[in-house]
């Protein structure tokens, strides 16, 4: 019989994730039919990005619900299926904000700047709440002083960006319709939005002397859940990351290719949260961390090497005719003769590392196959046999059996 916490639990996964998708293909769905012109922002966010938020949001919600029913003491999961629902609300605002806006009425310049101020606060409040997860994650506790007084700061940045006056921070074409008080921008130099939003960079450190604290003090089971975290969350920041530094050295307004990646790649964060927590394949991800790496090391191998052969070659064929094809030529058939040799000898360099266990474990087997050439004693063969499998596989018992000689 199903108790009351239990229906409250299922009860929240279920509205949230109906809502975060109904959310998510309400705003897809007004794109499709009213693709109106996009209202200008400051996140270049647009169709593209749209989609990639669409599929963060009801990965997150999805992911959360499924932790709220399974695991619901965890608060992890209650905090996704928050997230989720945010990032879609915050695309569904977008889309009525630009719908809205491209009616050319009043009345239409009403709307359009209500549902901008929910998208700022729906933005503001998501992206506080993503950040929290690795104060909480895996355990779903914090320290109660460090999450009360992050909480604390997130209802408080986000009311200061809803009644900001002048420009909302997403949209610096609309005013805030609800902004009140004095206007700080002439004695701030800068809107008050773009203020805060310099200073939560601050934040980034202190999260990640939390991270490596609870990192050196976890268990084993522990440290494996936050390698999934941080793997995940390292390839959706990537993207973010690539955009930002492409506007850095741009002259040229931040793109949405970016922000579209970061989208697609943050929805990894929640998949690797349901696995860490599920611990659903947990110690898989030494491997992926290894794989990851020893590809990451490869291809800038191979572009330098590839980069040094053709400036090397190219320089001494240059009086040649069409020298610098012969180079390229070249160039490409070494690094075909060479890729297999270099990428096993980068594998087994990033094995040592980052996946030791399966570096020692084909090391024990490599020797084992060496000795077997050699033994004749069975009694000594099934103990070696037994060792052999204990080191390599960690099993919690292990059986042998011989097949009886033919008669």
């Amino acid at each position: 019989m199903t108790t009351g916490p239990a229906r409250r639990d299922r009860a929240f996964a279920v509205i949230g994730w109906g809502a975060t998708v109904l959310a998510a293909f309400g705003a897809i769905g007004l794109r499709i039919v009213d693709p109106a012109p996009v209202v200008p922002n400051n996140f270049g966010f647009g169709d593209l990005a749209l989609l990639g938020f669409a599929a963060m949001a009801i990965a997150f919600a999805s992911v959360g619900a499924q932790l709220v029913v399974r695991r619901p003491a965890n608060a992890v999961g209650w905090l996704m299926v928050i997230v989720g629902l945010s990032h879609a609300f915050t695309i569904l605002g977008a889309a009525i904000t630009s719908s809205t806006a491209a009616v050319g009425t009043a009345d239409g310049d009403r709307l359009a700047a209500y549902a901008g101020w929910l998208t700022v606060i729906f933005t503001t409040f998501g992206g506080f709440m993503w950040l929290l997860l690795p104060l909480i994650f895996p355990t779903g506790r914090a320290r109660g002083r460090l999450f009360r007084g992050f909480i604390a700061v997130v209802l408080l940045l986000t009311a200061m960006f809803g009644i900001q006056p002048g420009p909302l921070h997403l949209f610096p074409s609309i005013a805030n319709p609800f902004g009140v008080g004095p206007d700080l921008r002439p004695t701030l130099g800068m809107s008050f939005s773009t203020l805060v939003v310099n200073s939560s960079f601050l934040i980034a450190p202190v999260i990640a002397i939390v991270f490596v604290s609870r990192y050196r003090s976890a268990g084993d089971v522990e440290r494996q859940q936050l390698k999934w975290f941080l793997l995940a969350s390292s390839v959706a920041v990537a993207g973010i990351a690539i955009a930002a530094g492409s506007a850095a050295v741009s002259p040229e307004p931040v793109g949405e290719a970016g922000v579209a990646v970061f989208g697609f790649a943050g929805a990894l964060v929640p998949v690797a949260i349901g696995i860490a927590i599920l611990r659903h394949r947990l110690y898989d991800i030494d491997r992926l961390i290894s794989r990851t790496v020893a590809y990451v090391v490869l291809t800038g191998t191979l572009v330098a090497i590839y980069g040094s052969l053709v400036i090397v070659l190219g320089a001494a064929m240059a009086k040649l005719a069409g020298g610098q094809a012969i180079a390229v030529a070249a160039s490409t058939l070494a690094m075909a003769a060479s890729f297999g040799t270099i990428r096993g000898r980068v594998q087994r360099a990033v094995d040592r590392r980052f996946d030791r266990g399966r570096y020692d474990a084909n090391r024990t087997v490599t020797a084992f196959a060496e000795r077997l050439r050699d033994e004749v004693d069975l009694t000594v063969l099934r103990a070696d046999v037994g060792a052999v499998v204990q080191l390599a596989v960690a099993p919690s018992r292990v059986d042998l059996w011989l097949r009886r000689p033919s008669q």
